[in-house]
């Protein structure tokens, strides 16, 4: 529960957000432990991974994990990835019931060549009456507020961020969350903010920045010049969650990044018992990263199968660099809020 006296920051719908950082949802690192975690550290509302509806309306096990999470998470949403407007649609149905999110969103931005190459993720943006269906049907299908997030355009000469984001307002989108780039800009290239800010100006409804966010200052200086009511941290939040707390990683302790990797590790391996270690290697690696560790130490931390051996192996490393151990966990119920 958020404290009754503070007001919220802005609204999606009828639910109140409370904070200006959120982890943007990305296959494969908005999982349910890492989304906890920085949902306690201070991110203002969580966002699944994306639920491929194709997949779900056939019952793939694997989308459902997806959707699992704390009820002291909320608010929670959970992002649909299609390219069939009437399946998505009632698949959100069935996902509000089951599942109980509290915030709908819609992929119209993963770029990655099987996504977008069926005309789903960032493919809807060159499909404008398909954009204008998903949110017209999914409204009408859902008792919750439904959000969007989308890239610039398809290429540098088909930026239609507007004309769409306008056209998913008209049709019920209650947010817009923007990344500075088209499906064609690669990562090497800086992300744009103005169109941030033009969309901003232009917009009835919240919006939120996403591209490029890496430090406190970035996130700041994001806020200040596109007027954005809340900034998306994407794949800088893997090796620093605690961003959401306002703080960069060169200021976090050896003993608080110990104890969120080992609460980070036990918890995906009780949530997959036989698969929580595999893609928790990516996470240790960035929480390790900075200490330059020797490359046959770090080795044996990115290849040992076995969690209880890997909670060992963390346990020495980090008593070597300066930890204790033995403290209690730091994960708790608290949230931070700037």
């Amino acid at each position: 529960m958020e404290p009754a006296e503070l007001e919220p920051t802005f609204m999606i719908g009828d639910i109140p957000i409370y904070g200006q950082l959120v982890l943007a949802p990305m296959d494969g690192l908005s999982d349910a432990s890492f989304r906890w975690i920085t949902r306690r550290l201070g991110s203002a509302y969580s966002v699944s991974e994306f639920v491929n509806t194709l997949d779900y309306a056939n019952q793939k096990s694997y989308e459902k994990k997806r959707m699992l999470y704390r009820d002291k998470e909320r608010p929670f949403a959970v992002q649909l990835l299609d390219n069939d407007a009437v399946r998505m649609a009632e698949s959100a149905a069935r996902i509000e019931e089951e599942f109980h999110p509290d915030i709908i969103d819609i992929n119209m931005g993963c770029s990655a060549k099987s996504v977008a190459g069926r005309g789903a993720g960032i493919g809807v943006m060159c499909q404008p009456e398909l954009v204008r269906d998903m949110f017209r049907l999914v409204t009408q299908a859902v008792n919750v507020p439904v959000t969007g997030k989308m890239r610039l355009g398809l290429d540098e000469t088909s930026h239609n961020f507007i004309e769409l984001s306008e056209l998913a307002v008209e049709n019920g989108a209650k947010l817009i969350a923007l990344h500075g780039r088209t499906k064609k800009n690669s990562f090497n290239k800086p992300a744009r903010w103005a169109p941030i800010g033009e969309l901003k100006r232009r917009m009835t409804v919240p919006v939120i920045g996403n591209g490029d966010v890496r430090t406190v200052s970035d996130a700041k200086r994001m806020l200040e010049e596109t007027g954005c009511d809340a900034v998306m941290v994407g794949r800088a939040a893997k090796a620093n969650p605690w961003i959401f707390s306002w703080r960069d990683r060169e200021e976090i302790s050896v003993q608080e990044v110990y104890q969120t990797a080992r609460f980070q590790l036990e918890d995906m391996v009780s949530l997959q018992p036989e698969r929580g270690v595999m893609p928790f290697r990516k996470y240790l690696k960035a929480y390790l990263d900075p200490y330059e560790l020797p490359r046959p130490q770090m080795k044996a931390l990115l290849t040992t199968y076995d969690p209880n051996d890997l909670l060992g192996l963390i346990d020495e490393t980090f008593l070597a660099l300066g930890a204790e151990v033995d403290a209690p966990p730091i994960i708790d119920n608290s949230i931070i809020y700037r």
